[in-house]
């Protein structure tokens, strides 16, 4: 190949890689989001948004986490210097490539969203992941039936555990905050050790994708005898679900 040819093929490589704004600017188009809606789900401003869509701030590391969070790839992906505009989906390689299958994520798939910034749990506590799920943990503040709050770690401190009385429910929430990406959703329930005692978690059928705070539910006693709630205890088992797409495309 002529000198003159490699630099034409050069020039033609260089006009199909994309900017890091360019590509973020693509990929807001394709899940139907604009600078504004960005500016709230990253908790930055818009101006800042919009520096980056122009070139003039780079991706920060904390950055790339809550685009990773919000687009479905990695923060290691949204650190590239370029990308491919042709294919702007299949150059997300490395670790965000094992998640683009639709389907229930596993333990180490978990592990490896929450690294990478896709999924965020906080705090995160690898002790609780489970096979195909991950055990979330009571916060010591509950509601009684007639309105009443209660600190249980408080309580317990003084030598005063609660105990949930048979017939009885709580309302409570776990310790931990959880934000979903737009294309994943969550799916809980109790989790098996309080079964076991007849304790029943009144929860919605599923988190909704792009959903971000601590979950909230109801403790059921429906055994005879009293159960001893401590903070921190597992209460739900939450799974993760990649969808095969953003839902309202």
């Amino acid at each position: 190949m002529s000198a003159g040819s490699r630099d034409k093929a050069k020039a033609v490589r260089e006009t199909r890689r994309a900017t890091p704004g360019a590509h973020l600017r693509a990929e807001l188009r394709r899940l139907g989001l604009d600078q504004v809606a960005v500016s709230k789900a990253t908790g930055v401003s818009r101006q800042s948004v919009n520096n980056i869509i122009n070139g003039r701030q780079p991706i920060s590391r904390a950055m790339a986490g809550k685009l990773g969070r919000l687009t479905g790839h990695s923060s290691d992906y949204w650190l590239s210097e370029s990308f491919g505009e042709a294919h702007p989906l299949s150059h997300a390689g490395g670790a965000a490539q094992r998640f683009v299958v639709a389907g229930l994520l596993v333990d180490h798939q978990i592990a490896r969203a929450v690294k990478d910034g896709i999924i965020g749990i906080t705090p995160f506590a690898a002790k609780n992941l489970r096979t195909a799920s991950f055990d979330l943990t009571l916060h010591a503040s509950v509601r009684t039936s007639d309105g009443g709050l209660v600190d249980i770690a408080r309580s317990a401190a003084r030598g005063k555990a609660f105990e949930l009385a048979g017939g009885a429910s709580v309302q409570a929430s776990t310790v931990e905050s959880v934000e979903l990406p737009r294309d994943y959703l969550g799916r809980i329930g109790a989790v098996a050790g309080l079964c076991e005692y007849g304790i029943l978690a009144t929860t919605p059928l599923q988190i909704e994708p792009g959903f971000k705070g601590r979950l909230q539910f109801h403790l059921f006693n429906a055994g005879v005898a009293g159960f001893r709630l401590r903070a921190g205890m597992a209460v739900v088992a939450l799974e993760f679900h990649r969808l095969a797409a953003v839902p309202g495309e």
